[in-house]
């Protein structure tokens, strides 16, 4: 359980997101498949699970590299799989990486009940097996996926948010989800549910990044990924958004607004739990529904949940604008049911850590990179542009304007907000255009002026 002060900030988060977000009526039902499942039903899921779970493998873990032939293995010896998503250059999620790797006491023999396997290239992301358009948050650079022996999907794990990488997840979270999944696999009424994603056809065409139909404009204007030993999740973010563009669809809501965290209709989960509900804020779409803290999260939208991950999953493939979000929980043992009310606004939320938002593809080049000034934290805008190494730095489009590497940035446009990198370069590109007279004051008082060109 967490402490006290992690508890209140926690729902002191909650109450600023709902700030954004109240009560309105609309209903858009959000599911991987139409399948209706009777109240009945969940009940039952919802219930004791039943089955055994067998005892794990003596055999070390063993994180295997190809997927098809893991699947194979997976239908002969009917267990379930665990599929882990793993860029390896991102510093981001490390950590935890190395801690799957390399076992626990309380993780190790959960892995040995699964097959498990590692990829760590985002062009074999192949949306037969892995739904990532509406199953993945691929800001982040490690993700999980929990399968069938026949490929269906259970659910996901990974997340992330503006504060670390290690608020949404931990060994434990990861140790109860898979605890969950289990039973669930070895639940014989679980195949009579009708729960679980659709079975994937095997012998249809590979549906993989590379196989988008931009995506050989989206690289060309990208030279440098053809350096590149593997495709980045984020830049997967990138290519879904730039052939949004080319196809006349792309939605600013989608693009700076993906997976909602609980808070966003006033509900705070223990981290370590997953689905433990330790605050409601009061007046929330979570608080009208009925649910109170001590409840256990169960489902929503339609599909069982396992962790945070799955019901950060269902907020983020709910409307952007009104919706009624199906939920359904357990407290003292007895099943509740009813519905997340969202109005229009509901999904808001500080994004600017998004890569596929500060560095993504919707805004103008700000020209350098705006690093770490030495009074930054202090209550006001303080960088210093970092314009490429010496030999290169004649050649910035700021360079003729006077503006130098040893400067210290302390306004932009009328703004001397203290914010990092990431946040100053996400208000950049979301409130820039092409065309737009940029100026920028020094310590001093000094200014420099550009406009932004068409082509940089």
């Amino acid at each position: 359980m967490r402490n006290a002060g992690y508890n209140a900030s926690m729902l002191a988060c909650a109450k600023l997101i709902l700030a954004l977000a109240t009560l309105s009526l609309g209903f858009s039902a959000s599911t991987l498949h139409s399948a209706e499942i009777s109240t009945s039903t969940w009940q039952a899921i919802l219930g004791p699970a039943d089955g055994t779970i067998p005892k794990p493998s003596p055999t070390a873990v063993i994180w295997r590299d190809d997927f098809t032939s893991a699947l194979q293995e997976a239908r002969t010896r009917d267990l379930p799989m665990f599929v882990t998503w793993r860029c390896i250059p991102c510093k981001q999620c490390a950590d935890f990486d190395k801690g799957v790797l390399d076992g626990s006491p309380h993780l190790t023999p959960l892995l040995q009940r699964f097959v498990t396997v590692r990829m760590t290239d985002a062009a074999e992301l192949d949306e037969r097996f892995f739904p990532y358009r509406q199953f993945q948050d691929l800001d982040l650079s490690w993700w999980g996926y929990f399968l069938s022996p026949q490929g269906r999907l259970y659910g996901v794990f990974g997340g992330k948010d503006h504060v670390s990488d290690a608020t949404r997840i931990s060994e434990q979270a990861l140790v109860n989800t898979m605890r969950r999944v289990l039973a669930h696999h070895y639940d014989p009424r679980r195949a009579s549910w009708k729960v679980d994603g659709p079975l994937p056809t095997p012998d249809a065409p590979a549906r993989r990044p590379r196989d988008m139909d931009h995506y050989e404009a989206f690289e060309k204007d990208r030279p440098w990924m053809a350096k590149q030993t593997c495709l980045h999740c984020h830049q997967v973010g990138n290519l879904l958004h730039f052939d949004s563009m080319k196809k006349g669809t792309f939605d600013l809501a989608v693009y700076t607004q993906p997976w909602p965290l609980p808070e966003n209709v006033g509900i705070v989960i223990d981290r370590d739990d997953g689905l433990l509900v330790m605050a409601v804020d009061p007046d929330s779409p979570a608080a009208v529904a009925g649910i109170r803290a001590g409840d256990r999260l169960g489902v929503a939208g339609k599909r069982r949940l396992f962790g945070q991950a799955d019901f950060r999953g269902v907020l983020h493939r709910a409307s952007y604008g009104a919706d009624e979000i199906p939920i359904g929980w357990t407290r003292n043992g007895k099943a509740h049911f009813s519905k997340l009310v969202v109005r229009a606004g509901w999904r808001k939320a500080e994004n600017s850590w998004r890569k596929t938002v500060y560095e993504g593809i919707y805004g103008p080049h700000l020209g350098f990179f705006p690093i770490k000034g030495p009074n930054q934290g202090k209550g006001a805008m303080s960088f210093r542009p970092y314009m490429g190494s010496p030999e290169k730095q004649n050649d910035n489009p700021w360079h003729p304007t006077g503006l130098r590497p040893h400067m210290e940035i302390v306004e932009v446009d009328g703004r001397s907000d203290d914010w990092d990198s990431r946040q100053f370069l996400a208000w950049f590109r979301l409130n820039h255009e092409v065309g737009d007279k940029v100026t920028i004051k020094v310590r001093g008082g000094q200014t420099f002026s550009r406009t932004i060109p068409a082509e940089h």
